[in-house]
């Protein structure tokens, strides 16, 4: 009698277990379009009544021990938005609200309005700011490095044709403070062999234009002339379009074409200190023209180059396959924001699910290691992917199936009991 008793409440707890091994495999179908969702699987254990004898053990059912996480890695599709990173290898994203952080395979991440990176239910992507401390710390655009923004060097190399007509310094106008001005820049233009212009930028980040007229003064010398448009130094700011000289130098050649004397490595050939009326401050803009030469070939500017870059807005962002988050602004810059961090867990299946694509450490995952990708045993990061769920939803119904038939047998370990009792009553 014992016996049956122990069968029917072996059935009970054969119902039990494939019941919640049937919602296991019902959540995995539902999460089997879930951005960097792990397959979980539920782990069945048998149950015994009591201690028993050897050989006289009578089992009484199964039950679920534990829902394990499968950590497989999942496969990377191709979306092509920047913020979108997915993990190829060991490791986590970093998440957090306020003091409590979170970690996540699910790196489908987007800026906030005040200028934060954050994953898509708001939480703030930790990494290592390029202007931090060094700490794990939310990484937030509003902060980039602009780098050089004023400028301070300007280089310039070219050929002046040696073949032009040559002209008498005393005969070239210079502009200064006249009212009504007197120079034009269709003045100093008539009298030039060539001009060029170049873009520098004061300390506030605006940019102003200086004007470059070469004038062939001599058969080996040019005589080189910078202006700038007398508004922008000008601070009664009446008279514009009009030149206002701001610096000047003599180029004087060789025989051969070349330099000569030859400019001295790390020495300007001229320095100019421009005071813009903008209230910018005024700083010292060293002009080299190096390597410069006079041939009897075409003027011509062959590059320009200035260390300043102004102030720029953010146009896209780039993430690299280390996590180094960079910025092409509207000035042309490359600024660096800062680097994702990851972490990686000595059992990541210890890991406990919290919903939200988001997991939390525990006691039997160990402590979080914290890096970079790609250092140590961390991963690298594809930027413009996401990380599929690794549900196999063939697996999962056929899954499903056994466990119906297991579900369907405990069920009928219970009516066929029934009958057994049924019929010892009746025997009564």
């Amino acid at each position: 009698m014992a016996s049956i008793i122990n069968g029917l409440f072996a059935g009970r707890a054969g119902i039990s277990s494939h019941g919640s091994a049937i919602a296991v495999a019902g959540d995995n179908i539902s999460n089997a379009n879930t951005i960097g969702y792990k397959t979980t699987r539920a782990e069945f254990q048998d149950l015994l009544a009591g201690t028993g004898v050897v050989g006289r053990q009578f089992g009484s059912g199964s039950s679920i021990s534990s829902v394990s996480t499968l950590f497989e890695q999942g496969t990377l599709e191709f979306t092509g938005r920047p913020l979108d990173l997915g993990i190829s290898g060991n490791g986590y994203f970093v998440v957090a609200r306020d003091d409590e952080r979170f970690f996540t395979r699910a790196g489908n991440f987007k800026v906030d309005s005040a200028g934060f990176i954050v994953s898509q239910n708001g939480l703030a992507v930790l990494g290592f700011p390029a202007n931090g401390s060094g700490a794990l710390e939310p990484i937030n655009l509003n902060t980039i490095d602009q780098g050089s923004i004023e400028s301070t060097e300007v280089a310039i190399a070219g050929n002046l044709d040696a073949s032009t007509t040559l002209v008498d310094t005393a005969n070239i106008p210079v502009p200064g403070v006249v009212v009504p001005p007197t120079v034009t820049y269709s003045d100093l233009n008539a009298f030039a062999a060539y001009s060029s212009v170049v873009d520098v930028f004061d300390s506030l980040g605006e940019k102003h234009t200086v004007s470059l007229f070469f004038y062939h003064t001599d058969i080996n010398e040019y005589t080189l002339r910078a202006y700038v448009n007398n508004e922008e130094v000008d601070t009664t700011g009446t008279l514009t379009g009009y030149p206002r000289l701001v610096g000047e130098k003599v180029l004087a050649f060789g025989g051969n074409g070349q330099r000569n004397p030859a400019p001295v490595q790390g020495t300007p050939d001229f320095a100019t200190n421009i005071a813009w009326n903008n209230e910018s401050e005024a700083g010292e803009i060293g002009f080299t023209f190096s390597p410069m030469t006079q041939y009897s070939a075409q003027s011509n500017i062959l590059s320009i180059t200035q260390d300043g870059k102004g102030i720029g807005a953010v146009t896209t962002l780039a993430v690299s396959s280390g996590g180094e988050v960079s910025a092409l602004l509207t000035n042309g810059q490359n600024a660096v924001i800062g680097t994702l961090a990851m972490a990686t867990f000595s059992n990541p299946e210890g890991l406990t699910r919290l919903g939200g694509n988001l997991l939390s450490l525990s006691t039997a995952s160990g402590e979080p290691v914290y890096g970079r990708a790609e250092s140590g045993n961390f991963g690298s990061l594809q930027s413009g992917v996401v990380e599929l769920s690794t549900v196999d939803i063939a697996s999962e119904f056929v899954k499903i199936i056994t466990l119906q038939r297991g579900f369907q047998a405990s069920s009928r370990i219970i009516t066929t009991i029934n009958q057994l009792l049924n019929e010892i009553i009746q025997l009564a």
